[in-house]
């Protein structure tokens, strides 16, 4: 018998707290399901992430994602994972799974049923980047602010959040920018046949909460705890870790003057204005990132 998980995701480093309810077929590809965690969060898809469950990983250069599922790394109620998005900004979201449900009658899934508060804007920095983000909308004043107008992000709202819009974008993923099928939708039908041979029926009934909106998280759920970081070698000492942080900041930084290089002669060359150079990598890129490197030593 099909079956769905109903799973929780928020990111433990904002507050107040940034999270989603949604609701996938149990046999959701985790490449699906990443794609669902992106759309319902509001993130852009572009940068790279990862997953890590039962000491493993999945994702980008580790076990491959299109060949597990939700099931299989999150097989009951109460267990975790974690999912990694921008390995320059470190956006850390836990997900845990609340229910394991029957599809509810003409309904489609993936769908999100509750959540509070917008994500970050992309490539604003990590979660310090998000509260001087917030400090300069607040203060309507200084380079940050200056920096936001120009990325249209002076407008941002933190505490804005529509499920339908969330849910819209879902059920039509062309308009948000995923070519169809989307990929929670063609890996799904791919492996419909298995789930339905090796799903069991959990009796769990649909819990499809509308409600909830006044909802926090509050404190993690005690499966949080059990969630996995985000590799399976031993930590390394602090010292250590700032030096590798230090040296990925170096590199980033070294590749964006590289670009804004390229992007400037690219300017003078044909005479495109910043915005039409932005939209011409959008594709690859988030806008924000193109034009903090258009401007970058120039």
């Amino acid at each position: 018998m099909e079956s769905v998980h109903q799973l929780k995701v928020w990111m433990p480093d904002i507050e107040p707290m940034v999270w989603r309810r949604v609701h996938v077929y149990s046999h959701t590809p985790l490449f699906g399901l990443h794609a669902v965690i992106q759309a319902a969060m509001g993130w852009d898809d572009a940068h790279l992430w990862s997953f890590s469950a039962q000491g493993e990983q999945y994702g980008h250069n580790e076990q491959p994602a299109e060949a597990y599922t939700v099931a299989q790394v999150m097989p009951e109620v109460g267990s975790g994972a974690g999912y990694m998005y921008d390995f320059g900004d470190l956006w850390v979201h836990h997900l845990t799974v609340e229910k394991i449900h029957r599809p509810a009658p003409n309904t489609v899934y993936p769908r999100c049923s509750a959540g509070r508060r917008a994500c970050p804007p992309e490539d604003c920095g990590g979660p310090s980047g998000y509260y001087r983000t917030l400090h300069a909308i607040k203060a309507r004043k200084g380079p940050r602010y200056r920096e936001l107008r120009e990325w249209g992000l002076h407008k941002y709202n933190p505490a804005f959040f529509d499920r339908d819009e969330v849910n819209r974008g879902l059920a039509d993923p062309a308009s948000i920018g995923y070519s169809v099928p989307a990929p929670w939708q063609r890996e799904v039908r791919a492996l419909h046949r298995w789930s339905r041979e090796s799903l069991t029926d959990t009796g769990q009934g649909v819990d499809h909460c509308e409600g909830e909106p006044n909802e926090e998280p509050g404190a993690p759920e005690p499966s949080a705890e059990a969630v996995k970081v985000l590799t399976t070698d031993p930590p390394p000492t602090v010292s250590e870790a700032v030096d590798l942080v230090q040296a990925a900041l170096d590199q980033v930084d070294a590749a964006r003057a590289r670009l804004g290089a390229a992007l400037r002669a690219e300017q003078q060359k044909t005479g495109a204005s910043a915005n039409e150079l932005a939209a011409r990598v959008h594709g690859t890129m988030s806008r924000p990132l193109v034009l903090k490197a258009l401007r970058q030593n120039s």
